[in-house]
């Protein structure tokens, strides 16, 4: 079986647009704003836009509220699923609770300049697209 690598995408565009990368292998990168061991489930923000994650593929890790992390999963449609309630959402968030990211990987890159990052994505994508 072969694995895709995770296409880089703002959490802002899944939220704007949660079908367009529907069953797609995607890479997200925001502050974990919340964590529930019990329902292996995840929140992950990127300014006031917000992710739910599904943990349960990670196996047992020690998350760190607050840090940010790198995810690679697959975008799936929640209708067909059994998803718990949402975690921690704040007042101003900006979310869908039509998808999820199952997770396979990640991997904490506290201490990354996100604004550098979201630049040098967008000069990637220009640059594929030639």
């Amino acid at each position: 079986m072969d694995l895709e690598s995770g296409k880089p995408v703002f959490i802002e565009e899944l939220v704007q647009n949660p079908t367009q990368h529907a069953n797609k292998t995607v890479r997200i990168t925001g502050i974990l704003h919340a964590y529930d061991p019990a329902f292996d489930r995840a929140e992950v923000a990127d300014g006031l836009n917000l992710l739910i994650v599904d943990t349960q593929l990670l196996g047992v890790q020690k998350y760190n509220v607050g840090q940010i992390y790198q995810l690679i999963g697959v975008i799936s449609d929640v209708h067909n699923d059994q998803m718990a309630p949402p975690i921690n959402l704040f007042k101003e968030a900006q979310y869908s609770l039509d998808i999820v990211l199952r997770a396979r990987v990640v991997w904490e890159v506290d201490g990354l300049d996100m604004a550098i990052y979201k630049k040098t994505v967008l000069a990637m994508r220009q640059a594929l697209e030639c």
